[in-house]
């Protein structure tokens, strides 16, 4: 099974194509379009479906019956401010909504827990199905400026021209001035066969318009060749030592994200790892941003025949396990995996699961550090028959097998190998020789 072909781009192209999501997404949080999964979350299948908390009860006004949380006197502060206050115009009942709910939520200090409008919740931004209607690329605000992260592979962004590290300046004509990652997915996707056009700032700083004629995308999540070129211009789709020696006796698999057919595409290639006469297996899973929490544990059990693939705390401190099962396809094959500080939550698990369990070295970088596990609450309480939006919350964190936690530390390789722009263009995916020089015992 192989990847969709692709154009063929000039060096200079395959340069900037392979190298620049390396950098780019160590410190960026994506936000795929249409797909519209936070790369620093995995998200629990069964998230809308766990038992809610009562809500208390409304009056028939819409008030409160129980002010346990001080609602009277918000209400009492909107009285003052709308009737009294000098620039009285500029308060209205959804700005001042929308402040409490910001003001309660900032005081948190959880960038994964948030409010997400009716129109945000319509749009489908935590759809984390394998397909979806739009242009097929992933955005951050985290720089903030709406800012292309990667287009994906053989998508209509690539095929149009779009490129890693564009910033969109506009969308059909309006500024993109502070817009969230959110709102350039709502704005940007849409039905299969329209057009959108993206007034992108380039990475050296020249201007373009490009059109993109949106697509149903087919999010392949796993792929049998290099991500990144090893050899800068030269070496293609081609596995190679850090001489530019073919290394056909190792096998790689590439892990994109976690979605609802990950399983299926891993199953297809490992047959045919198994079936071949191979001394090792690279897993990558550098800039993958995680995905559902089933596939992320149905995958690593393909691994491992036994032990802990990770742990769940809840905010009661209760704890609860996911363990392997044997059978797994490919439990026996020596394995390297390779990370990067894009490997967010899923990929942060699977990594943690064969290092912990001395199933893989893991070659790289410290990881992301998102480990929380996240469930998405419908409100309805808010008297609004067009709807009242939803709570995107935390609700626990994972741990590792060894017990560490995974928020905000990452996960450590066992060898490190930085990767930096200048390292790439100058020796090539010196993280990748490094797993083949592991894997062929040269270290």
């Amino acid at each position: 099974m192989h990847s969709p072909q692709q154009p063929e781009p000039n060096a200079m192209e395959r340069i900037t194509r392979a190298a620049v999501p390396v950098f780019l997404l160590l410190s960026i949080v994506t936000l795929a379009f249409g797909l519209g999964f936070l790369v620093n979350e995995m998200v629990t299948d069964s998230g809308s479906s766990t038992t809610e908390t009562p809500a208390p009860v409304a009056s028939g006004n819409g008030a409160i019956a129980e002010d346990s949380v001080g609602v009277a006197i918000l209400n009492e502060i909107f009285d003052i401010l709308r009737t009294q206050h000098v620039d009285r115009d500029l308060i209205s009942e959804d700005r001042f909504r929308q402040a409490a709910i910001d003001g309660i939520l900032n005081s948190l200090n959880d960038p994964n827990t948030e409010y997400l409008t009716p129109e945000q919740v319509e749009s489908g931004a935590f759809d984390l199905s394998s397909t979806y209607q739009g242009i097929g690329a992933s955005v951050s605000d985290a720089t903030g400026q709406v800012t292309i992260v990667a287009p994906f592979r053989d998508s209509p962004a690539e095929q149009a021209g779009i490129r890693a590290g564009d910033i969109i300046l506009e969308v059909d004509g309006v500024s993109t001035e502070g817009w969230t990652d959110q709102q350039a997915v709502q704005e940007i996707r849409g039905p299969a066969g329209t057009d959108v056009t993206l007034t992108v700032q380039r990475t050296d700083g020249t201007i373009d318009d490009v059109t993109v004629t949106r697509g149903t995308i087919l999010i392949q999540s796993v792929f049998d060749e290099p991500f990144f070129e090893l050899i800068p211009g030269e070496t293609g789709d081609q596995l190679v030592d850090r001489d530019g020696n073919p290394a056909d006796n190792i096998a790689y698999i590439h892990i994109a994200q976690f979605h609802d057919q990950t399983l299926g595409e891993l199953r297809e290639l490992l047959a045919d790892i198994e079936n071949g006469d191979y001394v090792g297996l690279i897993v990558d899973v550098r800039n993958n941003p995680g995905g559902l929490l089933s596939a992320t544990v149905d995958v690593t059990d393909e691994f491992l025949e036994e032990g802990i693939i990770l742990s769940e705390v809840d905010g009661a401190g209760n704890e609860r396990s996911w363990s392997a099962n044997s059978g797994g396809v490919a439990t026996s094959i020596p394995i390297v995996v390779l990370q990067n500080g894009g490997s967010a939550s899923g990929a942060e698990v699977i990594a943690a699961a064969l290092r912990d369990n001395n199933r893989a070295v893991v070659v790289g970088e410290r990881s992301f550090g998102k480990g929380s596990v996240n469930q998405l609450r419908h409100l309805e309480n808010c008297g609004d028959p067009d709807g009242c939006g939803a709570l995107y919350l935390s609700v626990g964190r994972w741990l590792t097998p060894d017990g560490k936690q995974i928020e905000g530390t990452g996960v450590a390789p066992n060898v490190e190998v930085e990767l930096t722009e200048d390292d790439y263009i100058l020796h090539g995916d010196l993280q990748v020789f490094e797993a083949v020089d592991i894997l062929l015992g040269n270290q």
